[in-house]
């Protein structure tokens, strides 16, 4: 982003101009002079501003940077007026007394589609990453859109395979596949965008641990991750292999989150525990201590990871694709949680402060680095 110089030098020298602000136009439908067609319809008075906040002195490669220093270098640069804007896992609109929930996630072949996915599956999991990052703002799925970029040599059935696979992951958590877009495209892509509701006293977002909030998840890490692994090594295990092909979305699990009042951030595991947790971290401007034997791991991520010569803790901590739900609440609302979520929660862990995260195995302590998968990362 911004002005290359030839063969390739970046030019730093050129601030990003200010735009200037300038408030919308809307009609108004009882407006007399708008109705008889005049120019220059009355300005209604509506603050929603999107402009740089600072001039963009110097760029980096995204190869330097990675996924999440380009996403916080852009939020740097923006000012909204809406509840939530850009940086957490869905942005949050006011609507009435409740919350217009609104997120996007892209996938392409390159990178998310393996060879062995059936396109129902790659329909499924567009949807299904979507409406996580609904769930982990707990709210309730209104529904999906999906705009596909297709290559022109693909089949109809397996365009109608795909929008099958999203449908049904739609209509499985309660919600509809509302259409979308299509266009030629060298590679499969698609893109989908997801909306949904919430009260205002609901809202969930990474931002709000304190110290002495206990750190939570649900079900178990590092499942996808041994899906993955088993491909890699020709390893039959369908159950690991559907978890990676065809994720949950934790949306019952959010909403009941939402309505327990005691949830202060949250966020959905989507490139590995430890990066989720950083993310956590960032937000709320502190660090957490990770209970290494209190992390779930299941015996089909023991089983993989010893046929692979791999440490298991590896695939839980660092592997992404899981989905869970990454929490913090407050230490007097444990009972409640563990009243709605039951065995599906579990504690692995607390806000402790400071800026790094720790996992601490015994009297051993040691720095808990990101270690998920980050795109444009070399």
């Amino acid at each position: 982003m911004g002005p290359i110089g030839h063969n390739g030098a970046r030019n730093t020298s050129l601030p990003l101009r200010p735009r200037r602000r300038r408030a919308p136009v809307l009609m108004d439908p009882h407006d007399k002079r708008w109705q008889r067609g005049r120019p220059g319809p009355p300005a209604l008075s509506m603050e929603r501003v999107i402009r740089p906040s600072s001039p963009l002195l110097s760029m980096a490669r995204l190869s330097d940077i990675g996924e999440k220093g380009i996403v916080r270098s852009l939020v740097s640069m923006l000012t909204v007026s809406a509840r939530l804007g850009p940086g957490d896992d869905a942005a949050a609109v006011e609507l009435g007394d409740r919350y217009l929930v609104a997120s996007t996630d892209m996938l392409w072949e390159g990178t998310h589609f393996h060879p062995r996915m059936s396109r129902w599956q790659r329909g499924w999991m567009a949807a299904a990453v979507n409406l996580s990052d609904i769930a982990a703002m707990g709210a309730q799925p209104l529904g999906l859109l999906l705009a596909m970029g297709l290559p022109a040599d693909l089949d109809e059935g397996d365009v109608k395979g795909m929008v099958q696979g999203a449908a049904d992951c739609c209509d499985a958590y309660g919600t509809d596949y509302l259409g979308g877009d299509t266009k030629e495209c060298p590679q499969l892509v698609l893109a989908g965008a997801s909306l949904g509701l919430v009260g205002k006293e609901g809202l969930l977002t990474r931002k709000g641990a304190s110290r002495g909030d206990l750190l939570m998840m649900t079900g178990t890490a590092g499942m996808a991750a041994a899906g993955l692994l088993a491909l890699e090594l020709g390893i039959d295990e369908n159950r690991a292999i559907t978890a990676l092909f065809e994720p949950q979305p934790r949306v019952k699990e959010g909403a009941l989150l939402s309505a327990s009042g005691v949830v202060t951030s949250c966020t959905d595991i989507s490139d590995g525990l430890s990066t989720s947790l950083q993310e956590l971290a960032l937000a709320s401007g502190t660090a957490f201590e990770v209970d290494r034997p209190s992390v779930p791991i299941g015996p089909d991520v023991e089983r993989i990871a010893l046929k692979a010569g791999k440490d298991p803790m590896d695939l839980a901590l660092h592997g992404g694709g899981d989905y869970q739900l990454l929490f913090t609440i407050r230490p007097d609302g444990l009972d409640r949680v563990l009243d709605a979520l039951g065995s599906d929660a579990r504690v692995i862990g607390q806000c402790i402060g400071g800026n790094r995260n720790v996992l601490r195995s015994g009297g051993v302590r040691s720095e808990l680095e990101p270690k998920g998968y980050e795109h444009f990362r070399r």
